[in-house]
């Protein structure tokens, strides 16, 4: 008995053990296969990834449908994009910064494949939101020649796993009461890559992801968001669900190339009124700038069509924080040059323009070649260093260089000259003996690896001459903007406001000899 006992064992680990090799034998060929068939779309997401990396909001090329970084950012149909840059198509070109890329095309989502879809996440007791949040399901379907599904969720339900497949997840942060364990239970959810609905299929997540929230969430140390943020402090929770958005994308962004990077925007709106109630006032100026920079009321309509331009059509809202103000006319349909010169600011951020200074002159062609060439002498008085300029921190002059097309359609010929800040060895980019001996034995012909290469972006000022369309005339204008800019570079704000003093003082010279 014991002898057939251990004979009967003996054959169940030897047909155990043929079945698990069989079984580890179809997953290796289930796995291989399926490695095989999504190698293109792989290869292409991560390579849209390293492409998105060095995202700088460049404006709309006529025939696609918006330029960023140099690359042409392509759609299959309509007049939007849904979703982040690289889940769609791009087209790489000249970057910008001096640099050109080889001609590349990736396609991460062919359109058509996946439904047009918004997620929002919004709480029924925000009436006002929810006003805004009709108009603009009203304007979207004018927009997109494809129904756009809407699903609209309470933060206190259950939010499905990877976003029910939206391209796009639209957040009211005051919905979110708990700040930002709130977001971030939110964002677990809709994040997560998992089986679709009905089987057959991954989850495609959102990638673009907008929070809507009050202006003055920056601002709560100042008056009177100092005052409305000492009741439950509704601004304070209302900024952590914005940074909450921020930080997830910019990780993303950087540390997992696998996965089609993220966009963010945030639209910061003023008090929600109905659009009649102001448009007569001063309250009714329209008005879009970066940041949280605004004060006052916006209407349902400007609110609406706003959070569309931001959505799908404007290149320059991704990964950017603006405010809007004022009111709109159901009826007054703005141009989208309109809309374009205004969220043109985002990029740089823009930190000041110049008056009209020339306005339908005959002239005008010279006038921009005079003003260019004047902008140009004005840039020399930098090159010799800080000394003498009244600048805490040397110049470089760099010429700009621009990539094909516009920064907006409205915008006809340019000329520009970028004061980049030079690294010192003051502040973050200190280094005591021992670090600097460490960098030392890390350069070029040492056995130690070669790291941290690439020189740290200091940030400046670009400055940029422009003939614009506007109202049927054409007309120059001056403008500065951020440059050299990431995520590590310090805002250096003192230098900053001594070259836009100069520059202001050098238009106004210029404008006088006129």
């Amino acid at each position: 008995f014991e002898k057939g006992k251990k004979t009967m064992s003996f054959a169940s680990d030897l047909r155990a053990a043929d079945q698990t090799e069989k079984l580890m034998n179809k997953i290796d060929q289930l796995s291989g296969d399926f490695l095989e068939k999504n190698q293109v779309l792989r290869t292409g997401t991560k390579m849209a990834a390293r492409a998105d990396r060095n995202m700088a909001g460049q404006g709309i090329e006529v025939g696609s449908w918006g330029k960023v970084s140099g690359m042409n950012v392509l759609t299959n149909g309509g007049d939007g994009l849904l979703g982040s840059v690289s889940a769609n198509k791009i087209e790489a070109g000249d970057t910008g910064e001096g640099t050109t890329e080889s001609s590349i095309e990736v396609d991460t989502q062919v359109k058509g494949e996946q439904e047009e879809r918004i997620m929002i996440v919004c709480d029924d007791k925000d009436k006002n939101f929810k006003r805004v949040m009709a108009r603009f399901e009203e304007l979207l379907s004018e927009k997109f020649p494809n129904p756009v599904k809407i699903d609209t969720y309470n933060p206190a339900s259950i939010i499905p796993m990877g976003g029910n497949n939206a391209q796009c997840c639209i957040v009211a942060s005051t919905s979110l009461s708990n700040g930002q364990s709130s977001a971030e239970n939110i964002l677990g959810r809709v994040l997560k890559r998992t089986l679709a609905p009905g089987g057959g299929g991954v989850s495609k997540p959102p990638t673009h992801l907008v929070v809507v929230s009050p202006v003055g969430t920056e601002r709560i140390e100042v008056f009177p968001y100092s005052m409305q943020n000492m009741m439950g402090g509704k601004l304070k929770k209302a900024r952590e669900v914005e940074e909450s958005f921020i930080s997830t994308v910019k990780g993303r962004f950087i540390a997992d190339s696998s996965v089609p990077s993220l966009d963010y925007t945030i639209l910061k709106l003023g008090d929600i009124v109905d659009d009649e109630k102001i448009a007569s006032g001063k309250d009714g100026v329209m008005n879009i700038q970066p940041g949280d920079s605004l004060d006052g009321k916006v209407g349902v309509e400007a609110a609406a069509n706003t959070l569309l331009q931001a959505v799908v059509l404007q290149p320059n809202a991704r990964n950017a924080t603006l405010s809007v103000v004022g009111a709109m006319g159901k009826n007054d349909a703005m141009e989208q040059d309109v809309w374009a010169d205004w969220f043109l600011r985002l990029d740089g951020p823009e930190l000041w323009r110049s008056e009209v200074l020339v306005l339908g002159d005959k002239d005008l062609e010279r006038k921009f070649e005079e003003l260019a060439s004047y902008v140009e002498q004005w840039s020399d008085r930098f090159k010799k260093g800080a000394k003498g300029t009244g600048l805490t921190t040397p110049v470089s002059v760099v010429p700009s260089r621009f990539g094909k097309g516009n920064d907006a359609p409205n915008v006809l010929r340019k000329f520009g000259v970028r004061l980049e800040f030079k690294q010192t060895k003051t502040g973050a980019a200190y280094k005591t003996a021992s670090e600097e001996k460490e960098l030392e034995s890390n350069q070029p012909g040492n056995n130690s690896p070669i790291s941290n290469l690439r020189q740290k972006r200091e940030g400046g000022i670009e400055i940029l001459v422009e003939e614009v369309k506007a109202g049927g005339k054409n007309e120059l204008r001056v403008r500065a903007k951020r440059c050299n800019m990431d995520d590590n570079t310090a805002v250096k704000e003192m230098s900053e406001e001594t070259i836009l003093k100069r520059v202001r003082e050098a238009v106004e010279v210029w404008k006088k000899q006129q």
